[in-house]
């Protein structure tokens, strides 16, 4: 033991006498007591940088907990979803720093997140943690497996050519490790006593030990605290993707469900399937307008009776737009909760409305009912709605139509009006000004705003696909008897070829 202590100190020897000269040299010079100011500043600038890296210092904060996330949410999760990362960021800001470097604290945190989790999707079960199946471990730790191997390669220099031989090897001399860090520190101390021979080198050299041990800590501390954060992170996010039942898909059955919900007489999708794009309003609202604007002919009946008196479907194919399913259905103030009970199958939501027409009362209570659903409904999130207000044309100056209008810094009478109208309808229907949309539907030379319609409706169909997924992943989690009988058939085959090769 001592004699390979012997060659790493006739390694060192030279450079650490460099320390003393040089502080000999300074103090020949007259220069000490600049170096010294010098590193004092330095050394106190550092420790300001290190603090500005996070609001507030580390110590003064030891009982407030950090509420800055270390990655952010998975935008495809449900309201449940967030309400339980909410709850895991909590329990993340608050952890020791200390997780990592003790298997007991690293253990005990990932199980206080494991519970709350399982408390928060199964509130009434008096053991949650176990209210998975065994289908679902097996792919909760082929999905950790996956992305630890990423984290591993992105962040961790040369593991590609680590071999698990090494890395067992390198663990077989971790005692031996402790007792060599445990021994330079003795080291240390007997250094530091035997400098005291020449005192004013001690008191230098003490003030730069204190000065790079108070940086260096404080840097350890915010990286211990960061990583410990992310550990509760990541093991609240492999929870959540557990209890929210999200593991217990079938692919198989998406893709059953993905050709099911497709209108009849369309070819089968591919999975996850066309969007589904409901077009309420009440009638005369400019719906079928509005669907043969989007199509680009005369797919839906338009004249002065109403003409859609039950659902259709019509294909929407367009270059950079997803492929959808358009679904046009009757006044919804024949029955606002048929409309409800349809738009819930949906994945996104275009509502037209009249901007002539004060009478919005049964769209008020359409939209109303229909949050209160999703508000009784936190596994589902509320699909994306995009509110059309059709024949603009038709407000006052009647006469005047001369597009295009300034509606954000109205400069004619017929741009105020419009701007008006936008702002009570918004009111109104509880709906962001920025989600509505003034359009002229009916002009023989184009339709009035329709390059920003489909702008606007791609990013809404973007959203779309998560609230599809939403759907189907909630749909095929549910108890599936063909699939269990599936399972019977496989099981007898099995048994049976075994029975003939006994």
């Amino acid at each position: 033991m001592w004699l390979p202590l012997a060659g790493l100190l006739s390694f060192a020897l030279p450079v650490l006498v460099l320390l003393p000269l040089g502080l000999v040299w300074l103090w020949q010079r007259g220069w000490l007591w600049f170096w010294l100011l010098g590193a004092i500043v330095l050394g106190l600038a550092g420790q300001l940088l290190l603090r500005r890296m996070r609001p507030g210092s580390l110590r003064g904060r030891a009982a407030q907990p950090d509420a800055s996330p270390e990655t952010p949410p998975d935008p495809a999760w449900t309201p449940r979803d967030q309400a339980a990362w909410h709850e895991i960021q909590g329990l993340a800001g608050s952890v020791d720093p200390a997780v990592l470097a003790d298997r007991t604290l690293m253990l005990e945190a990932a199980r206080q997140a494991i519970e709350g989790v399982a408390r928060h999707y199964h509130p009434d079960d008096p053991d949650p943690v176990w209210n998975f199946t065994l289908p679902e471990a097996l792919l909760l730790s082929e999905r950790v497996s996956v992305r630890v191997r990423q984290v591993l390669l992105e962040h961790v220099p040369g593991v590609h050519m680590v071999r698990v031989g090494q890395a067992m090897r390198l663990w077989d001399y971790r005692p031996a490790a402790e007792r060599g860090a445990r021994l330079l520190r003795n080291l240390n101390r007997f250094w530091r006593i035997a400098r005291m021979a020449d005192p004013v080198s001690a008191l230098l050299a003490e003030a730069r030990d204190r000065l790079m041990g108070a940086t260096l800590g404080e840097a350890g501390d915010y990286l211990r605290r960061r990583g410990a954060r992310i550990w509760a992170e990541e093991v609240g996010r492999a929870a959540i993707e557990l209890y929210s039942g999200r593991l217990r898909v079938d692919v198989t059955r998406l893709r059953e469900l993905a050709a099911m919900e497709t209108t009849p007489g369309l070819s089968e999708p591919p999975l996850p399937g066309p969007l589904r794009v409901l077009i309420a309003g009440q009638t005369k609202a400019g719906k079928s307008s509005l669907i043969n604007m989007l199509l680009g002919e005369l797919a839906a009946g338009v004249d002065v009776l109403p003409l859609t008196s039950e659902e259709t479907g019509y294909q929407l194919q367009r270059e950079g737009v997803p492929e959808a399913v358009l679904i046009d259905t009757p006044g919804l103030e024949r029955d606002p909760q048929a409309l409800v009970r349809r738009a819930v199958e949906c994945d996104c939501l275009i509502w037209v409305v009249p901007a002539h027409r004060a009478d919005r009362g049964p769209d008020r209570v359409a939209l109303e009912a229909l949050r209160n659903w999703f508000r009784a409904h936190p596994e589902r999130s509320q699909p994306p709605i995009l509110v059309v207000v059709s024949h603009v044309d038709r407000l006052s100056p009647a006469r005047e139509w001369a597009p295009p209008y300034d509606i954000v810094h109205p400069d004619r009478p017929k741009a105020r009006i419009i701007a008006e109208a936008l702002q009570a309808i918004a009111a109104d229907l509880e709906i962001p000004e920025e989600d509505l949309l003034p359009m002229r539907l009916d002009d023989s030379h184009g339709a009035y705003n329709a390059d920003l319609l489909w702008a606007l409706l791609e990013a809404r169909l973007e959203a779309a696909g998560r609230t599809r997924l939403q759907r189907l992943h909630l749909e095929a989690g549910r108890g599936d008897w063909r699939q269990v009988l599936r399972q019977a058939i496989s099981a007898g085959r099995f048994l049976g070829r075994s029975l003939k090769l006994g």
